[in-house]
């Protein structure tokens, strides 16, 4: 396939240069002519790519005042609408966050209560209990008698 191409493409550029090597030696009034009508053709192209930009612009103006319609009409109010939800969600949470502050300012108060009036007193009683046991204990083992400590 590239072969057919590449093929083509070099008759057509010895087809070109023929046709300027014979232009090139042609009488004058042939030349003067050709480029009359190379000029026609080239106004007649210039006309049509006038018209194809001109058509472009008016489907692009198209195009983009069905996009501004479209965004006024159905984007806009869905935007509008998120924003109100997103409102309703941020109020919502400045709520739980104020509560949960709050919330952990009871925590703060209600453990250090429980800490003075709670566990403080249990702490002492339990220390005493303790302290006096082990008093007790080595009270009834210094009066024992030394034979237990010579068996072992």
């Amino acid at each position: 396939m590239l072969r057919w191409i590449g093929i083509g493409l070099g008759v057509l550029l010895l087809l070109l240069i023929a046709a300027v090597v014979g232009l090139y030696l042609a009488p004058v009034g042939v030349r003067e002519a050709t480029r009359d009508i190379f000029i026609i053709i080239l106004g007649f192209f210039t006309l049509a790519s006038t018209i194809l930009t001109i058509a472009i612009l008016f489907g692009l103006l198209y195009v983009l005042n069905r996009l501004d319609r479209l965004a006024r009409l159905s984007l806009m109010p869905k935007l509008d609408e998120l924003s109100v939800k997103l409102n309703d969600v941020l109020d919502s949470t400045r709520t739980l966050a104020a509560n949960a502050k709050d919330t952990a300012g009871t925590v703060v108060g209600t453990t250090g209560f429980v800490s003075e009036r709670v566990v403080s007193p249990i702490i002492r009683v339990s220390s005493l209990v303790t302290g006096v046991a082990a008093a007790a204990t080595t009270f009834a083992r210094r009066d024992a008698p030394e034979r237990f400590s010579s068996e072992s």
